[in-house]
């Protein structure tokens, strides 16, 4: 197992496979700073390039998750333009550098996910929430729209019309609610929460890496194409991945392509 990470915003380490990354600002509910963003950038980038790791789960120290962007940030983004499309630019390149890692991303929530924290854990591959936890993009209850993927990953996961009631109303989930919906993967109460995550995450932890990587690209290229779209693009896959593993291709792999 590796030491903790020196991070300003969060803790790192990693340990049989998995790498986990804790936000550490519970005085501040985990709010999303630019250096916030900065060192969940460190923490993607070195998931990526190490080839050991087979997951990443994120969880937030303290009572929440996320609860999204700072207060301070918010009111420098809505009085100048130019920084909040600086902000929003930041956002969407580091939640699609969340979503296009090369290993399974967990999110791990056990308080508030709210805002760009909802939206960053709609980036995740998977959610496993505590049943008391919150979570949704409120952010229409404020009188903002959401601005780091909810409009377009949620109507993904729960369909059109019980997207547009979520992000319409502001409304927040409870996790039963959220794994009900297929929001989450499943709700737990929060002192089985590191357990069912843990869990989770070693049943990717043995799985070869580019077997991992491809099957995520299948599945993320296929969303939002029509049926033969999506067919070739898994064909594709399949024979890059065939290509790629060369004589680490496993027997019966090898053998069906």
């Amino acid at each position: 197992m590796s030491g903790p990470t020196s991070h300003a915003t969060l803790s790192y380490t990693t340990e049989s496979g998995v790498a986990r990354a804790r936000f550490a600002r519970p005085a501040e509910r985990n709010s999303v700073t630019e250096e916030v963003l900065d060192d969940l950038g460190d923490v993607i980038r070195a998931v990526q390039a190490d080839p050991q790791l087979r997951t990443l789960i994120l969880a937030g120290d303290g009572d929440a998750f996320s609860v999204g962007l700072d207060g301070e940030l918010l009111a420098r983004a809505y009085a100048d333009g130019e920084y909040l499309e600086h902000l929003l630019t930041r956002l969407a390149a580091t939640f699609l550098s969340l979503e296009s890692l090369e290993v399974p991303v967990i999110a791990q929530v056990g308080g508030a996910a709210l805002g760009a924290g909802f939206e960053l854990a709609l980036a995740c591959d998977l959610i496993v929430i505590a049943e008391q936890a919150q979570i949704g993009d409120g952010q229409l209850a404020a009188g903002a729209v959401p601005g780091g993927g909810a409009s377009i990953r949620l109507p993904r996961l729960v369909g059109v019309q019980r997207a547009r009631e979520l992000i319409y109303s502001g409304r927040l989930l409870d996790g039963v609610e959220a794994a009900e919906l297929g929001l989450a993967l499943r709700a737990v109460p929060s002192t089985e929460l590191d357990a069912a995550v843990a869990e989770l995450a070693a049943s990717f932890a043995g799985k070869p890496r580019l077997a991992l990587a491809t099957a995520k690209r299948q599945i993320n290229r296929g969303l939002g194409v029509d049926t033969p779209t999506g067919l070739e693009l898994e064909r594709r896959e399949l024979l890059r991945y065939a290509r790629e593993a060369g004589d680490g291709l496993p027997r019966a792999a090898r053998e069906w392509a």
